[in-house]
């Protein structure tokens, strides 16, 4: 989970299809899930499993999305902490040639930084969801187009979280959290964020990438040439330099490409996920070690992810979002 620094950093036309998300700033939490995380077995309205009798996770403790069949994602409060400070939000068209993952982390120091994460990553992605999409232009005009509207969608995003934080009488420490959305329009992934929640290409086969550089005082030490595993274990690693909420100082995302040629996942994951996996190459290990298992959909990798995170100490909050881009499909 993410803490925060006070401090400056560096700074067409539309398609028929559409699958706008209703608009809200509501911090409210998920629906129960309906299956039983130990046995798989019927939740009954009670919260009670029928078959084995345990009681479910809250539901904004724990919850999976998977607005369509190939897209899907898990988050998860952990094994360590209290309660849930991620959140995510996801959309998609059936015909696989759009999608909208979000995904939000609260920072830990500041109190109810839970509600500020969902009602961040819900914003975004009904912003996202309504926005039109290009019909023709080329790559160049997509990443201009959903550049323009990442940029938009983290502003209502930031509104979002301010909009928590009026509600509890503009506490001394409002409550804040990291920012990520991505859009996958035709092969061409769009993202922006704020903070060090990350994207990742996994490609079935080739080299992963991750796709963006996180906004906290580890990357200065990076650039500034300390080793990524020296890096890892500074005290300061995990301090972001860029968040939502109303004590941020630049809630400007930044904005990058990557335009898809082969089959292979696109993640989007909070820190309670890549702490323990953080190299490109290691996290396309784990999703291909679940494939190999026989797992194919977005969200049950995305569970499986979850339970390896929790599986080596479950430290922080974990959220593992996924979508699978297939070109030959499409």
């Amino acid at each position: 989970m993410a803490s925060a620094v006070a401090a400056p950093v560096p700074t067409g036309s539309p398609r028929a299809e559409s699958f706008p998300v209703p608009k809200t700033t509501l911090s409210q939490a998920p629906g129960i899930a309906d299956q039983c995380l130990e046995c798989s077995g019927k939740v009954l309205d009670d919260g009670f499993c029928s078959q084995c009798g345990k009681k479910a996770p809250s539901p904004r403790d724990h919850w999976q999305e998977s607005p369509v069949e190939w897209i899907g994602g898990v988050c998860d409060k952990g094994v360590v902490h209290a309660r849930n400070e991620d959140a995510m939000a996801l959309a998609g068209l059936p015909d696989r040639s759009l999608a909208v993952l979000v995904v939000c982390d609260g920072v830990t120091s500041a109190p109810d930084s839970d509600r500020a994460a969902l009602a961040a990553a819900r914003e975004a992605c009904a912003t996202l969801s309504g926005t039109p999409v290009p019909v023709a232009g080329g790559v160049a005009a997509t990443v201009s187009h959903w550049g323009v509207a990442i940029e938009r969608a983290c502003a209502d995003a930031n509104a979002a979280a301010i909009g928590v934080a009026r509600a509890l009488g503009n506490p001394s420490e409002p409550p804040s959290c990291t920012f990520i959305a991505a859009v996958v329009d035709n092969g061409v992934v769009t993202l922006g964020w704020c903070g060090d929640s990350r994207a990742y290409w996994l490609p079935d086969t080739g080299d992963a990438v991750q796709l963006m550089l996180d906004h906290s005082l580890g990357t200065e030490l990076i650039q500034s040439g300390m080793s990524r595993s020296d890096a890892e274990t500074d005290p300061t690693f995990h301090t972001i330099t860029r968040w939502l909420g109303a004590d941020s100082v630049d809630a400007t995302p930044d904005i990058a490409s990557h335009q898809l040629t082969e089959p292979g996942w696109l993640l989007l994951c909070s820190d309670g996920l890549w702490n323990y996996a953080s190299p490109a190459v290691a996290v396309q290990s784990l999703v291909h070690d679940q494939v190999a298992a026989g797992l194919s959909a977005p969200v049950a990798i995305a569970a499986a992810l979850v339970r390896w995170a929790n599986e080596q100490g479950g430290h922080d909050n974990i959220t593992a979002a996924l979508a699978r881009v297939e070109p030959s499909l499409r």
